[in-house]
C-alpha cells in the first residue's frame, strides 16, 4: 500500500545549510536623478501632462509728460508629454524555483524589479534632457523641437573634461541669463572616464583650491558648483554597457548638466506585486508596470557635454 504526502515541506537539514538570500550581481540600485533638484514633478494622474510657460517682458522708456501707454504682448506657450510604459513579468514555479533552490526567490526578484525601475527613471530623465520636446496647445497636435532648437548648448569635451570645460558650462549658464541661484547646485552626470579626467585637474583635487578630499575617496563629489552623479559608461577597448543611462554613440558620449528644475517628470507605479499565474500550474507571476515620461522645462537650463568613449 502506498501513502501520499500532501503539501510537502522542504528538508529542514538542507534549509539550515543553505544561504537563504541571493547574492546580487553588480548593478545600479538607486535612482540618482529622481530626488535631485533638477527634477520637478507633474501630476501623476492621466496619460498626458501639460506645462504652461510664460515669457519675459521688458519696459519701454518714455521721456514726455503724460505719455501714451506702451502696449506689448506677452508670451505663453505649452509643453506636453505622454507617458511611456515599461513592464516586466517573471513567473516563479513553486517546484523548480523554490523547492530546488530551497530559498523563495520572490522577494529577491521584487527587489530586482525595483532596481530596474530606478535605472529606468534615470534613463528617461537623461533621454528627455538631450531629446526632442513637444510644444503646442493642450488640445492640438504638438510639434517636436530638437534640443538645439530649444536652446540646449553643447560643450565639446572630446579632448578631455578639464577645468576649462567646467568653466565653459558656467559661462554658458551666465550668458543665458540664469542667475547664479538658478544654476547653483546643478547636477553634472558623468561616467568613470570623466571622473578620471577630473581627478587629474589640480583645481578640483588640491587643497589650495577646495576643502574636500577627492583623492582619498577616489571619486569626485563635486566640480565647482556642480554636484556629480556617476553612471556606468562604455570604454573603447574595455567595458561595454548594454543599456547606458547617458546616451552613447560609436566614439562619443553625451554627458549632461542639469540646472535645478530643468526637467519635468510624471510617473505612476501602476502595479508591483505577486499574483497567481492564470496559465501556469502552481506558479506565481511577479509584475511591475511603470508609466513615466519627462521633458525639459527650458533649453537653457540643460547642457550637453560631449566626451570621448
Amino acid at each position: 500500500m502506498t501513502s501520499n504526502t500532501y503539501l510537502p515541506t522542504l528538508d529542514q537539514g538542507l534549509m539550515q545549510n543553505f544561504r537563504s538570500s541571493f547574492f546580487e550581481l553588480a548593478q545600479q540600485k538607486t535612482s540618482q536623478l529622481e530626488s535631485s533638484g533638477a527634477v520637478i514633478y507633474l501630476p501623476s494622474a492621466g496619460k498626458t501632462n501639460n506645462m504652461a510657460r510664460i515669457g519675459r517682458l521688458e519696459l519701454s522708456e518714455v521721456a514726455q509728460r503724460n505719455p501714451d501707454k506702451q502696449y506689448g504682448d506677452y508670451s505663453i506657450d505649452n509643453r506636453l508629454l505622454t507617458k511611456r510604459r515599461f513592464t516586466r513579468t517573471i513567473t516563479v514555479d513553486a517546484l523548480y524555483d523554490i523547492n530546488e533552490l530551497i530559498a523563495d526567490p520572490s522577494s529577491s526578484i521584487l527587489q530586482q524589479l525595483v532596481n530596474a525601475k530606478s535605472r529606468t527613471i534615470d534613463r528617461v530623465i537623461a533621454a528627455a534632457a538631450v531629446g526632442t520636446v513637444n510644444v503646442g496647445a493642450p488640445n492640438g497636435s504638438p510639434t517636436a523641437i530638437s534640443a538645439a532648437t530649444d536652446g540646449v548648448l553643447t560643450v565639446d569635451a572630446s579632448a578631455g573634461l578639464t577645468y576649462d570645460k567646467i568653466q565653459e558650462i558656467t559661462q554658458n549658464f551666465i550668458n543665458n541669463e540664469l542667475e547664479y541661484s538658478m544654476f547653483k547646485g546643478s547636477i553634472l552626470c558623468l561616467t568613470g572616464t570623466e571622473n578620471t579626467d577630473l581627478m587629474g585637474e589640480v583645481e578640483f583635487i588640491s587643497s589650495d583650491y577646495i576643502t574636500g578630499r577627492p583623492v582619498e575617496t577616489g571619486k569626485m563629489q563635486s566640480a565647482g558648483t556642480y554636484q556629480i552623479a556617476m553612471f556606468a559608461g562604455s570604454v573603447n577597448g574595455g567595458a561595454t554597457v548594454t543599456n547606458p543611462v547617458l546616451a552613447e554613440g560609436t566614439t562619443t558620449r553625451s554627458c549632461i548638466c542639469l540646472a535645478p528644475e530643468s526637467i519635468a517628470i510624471s510617473m505612476e507605479l501602476a502595479d508591483l506585486g505577486i499574483t497567481r499565474s492564470a496559465t501556469k500550474v502552481n506558479s506565481n507571476d511577479i509584475t511591475i508596470d511603470l508609466w513615466i515620461n519627462a521633458m525639459r522645462t527650458e533649453g537653457c537650463r540643460v547642457q550637453i557635454v560631449t566626451t570621448t568613449i
